[in-house]
């Protein structure tokens, strides 16, 4: 998913300002971008619209008659259905108390006047996007918790019920990997977007005191650029990492067959692995042809994947060493090998034979279950209809073949 992918056309905005000049200002720069606008020239008069119209971000105005922006904003925030909209203060006032108390009061920004064209279409672009993504995320989340508790109310038989735990613990581990990992983009979005409210501000300054230089506006224009790209790049990010999430995990609760190029699949899987990996000291390698089209449960596939990967990361390294886990696609005939391997300890000849086995792990006790590899070794023969091996790697390391159908 790329930034132009996050549909916000047709975003309802409400404007609040007991100005109508600066009402019809907004509207006609916010209706230009295809926004759906509402407006209300005074405190109380905002509260009734918002309830109705439920926008999906509101500019505020600090200073009104009756209750000013301040006390609007704080009402808001105690309306369920409107203390989630995000809330940006347009104003003239720019003391840093009045900007601390407006986020302290639950506003996501703050801009001063005369407003920008250029800044507050980026602004508001910007939080709408950020919106949408927590509102995609939210769903994810919501879909895993429902499809959860429904597994665990048709879960019938201990052993359905313990593997569909195991399946449900892993994907627990990576919906904490997707949290904690937007934290940094978004944070640095915030970063950014703090340092171009505060140039402002100094910009604003030297007009009024009639001493801007052109180097001065020059550095502006510069650091606004900066942040405007770190603030893309970063939204980007984002969007890719919930779009992967989205894709790869979504699709392990659904067992109906979907046709998927493989290659752009297991990039899916190593930037959904991503956190994880960038937490240790190794790393995961990609080695595949283009234009492999699969017809089986994705699902399924991502899953095998994703247990294949995480035994290597738990069971392969030791301590002091900086490993390699390579994932390597071949055709041979109508199968296609996966061939996914690791330059770690191995697996002891006395065990290998055991490794699919229910309930065998070399760490029981430790938080090892014994059935990550007997429930992939199922998902390959029962759900891709394929078949899985174990071989020594040589010269170091384990190496698991996966032989799945193929048809050109």
């Amino acid at each position: 998913m790329t930034e132009s992918d996050i549909d916000i056309s047709g975003a309802k905005i409400l404007i609040v300002d007991d100005k109508k000049e600066n009402l019809e200002l907004l509207t006609e720069i916010l209706e230009a971008q295809g926004y759906d606008i509402a407006f209300a020239q005074d405190g109380l008069k905002a509260l009734e619209v918002a309830t109705i119209f439920l926008p999906d971000l509101i500019l505020l105005d600090v200073m009104m008659p009756g209750i000013d922006g301040f006390e609007t904003c704080q009402r808001m925030k105690l309306i369920t259905d409107l203390r989630d909209i995000p809330v940006i203060f347009v104003t003239a006032k720019t003391d840093i108390s009045d900007i601390v108390e407006g986020f302290k009061l639950g506003a996501i920004d703050y801009v001063t006047k005369p407003i920008r064209h250029e800044e507050i279409v980026v602004r508001v672009a910007t939080h709408i996007k950020l919106r949408r993504l927590f509102t995609i995320r939210d769903d994810l989340i919501n879909q895993l918790r429902d499809k959860n508790l429904e597994l665990k109310e048709l879960a019938i038989a201990k052993d359905r019920k313990l593997e569909e735990t195991e399946k449900m613990s892993h994907l627990g581990e990576l919906v904490g990997e997707l949290t904690h990992e937007l934290g940094t983009p978004l944070g640095i979005i915030n970063t950014a977007v703090t340092t171009v409210i505060e140039k402002n501000t100094e910009l604003e300054n030297d007009v009024r005191q009639q001493k801007l230089s052109k180097s001065a506006l020059d550095k502006y224009l510069l650091i606004s650029r900066e942040s405007f790209d770190i603030s893309l790049s970063n939204v980007r990010y984002a969007n890719q990492l919930v779009t992967s999430f989205k894709e790869i995990i979504v699709g392990e609760f659904s067992e109906a067959k979907i046709k998927f190029e493989l290659k752009h699949f297991l990039e899916d899987i190593f930037f959904l692995m991503m956190p994880k990996i960038k937490r240790s000291p190794h790393n995961i390698e990609i080695n595949s042809p283009s234009n492999i089209i699969l017809d089986m449960q994705g699902g399924a596939l991502s899953q095998v994947l994703i247990n294949l990967i995480n035994n290597a990361l738990n069971h392969a390294f030791s301590d002091e060493m900086r490993g390699v886990i390579l994932i390597n696609v071949s055709i041979k005939l109508d199968t296609v090998i996966i061939k996914v391997s690791d330059n770690g300890k191995g697996i002891k000849t006395e065990n290998q034979a055991k490794i699919f086995e229910k309930y065998f792990s070399t760490k029981m006790g430790e938080g090892g279950s014994g059935l990550g590899l007997f429930i992939t070794q199922k998902l390959v023969e029962q759900k891709l209809h394929g078949e899985i091996k174990y071989e020594s790697n040589k010269p170091q390391g384990a190496c698991f073949y996966i032989y799945l159908p193929y048809k050109k």
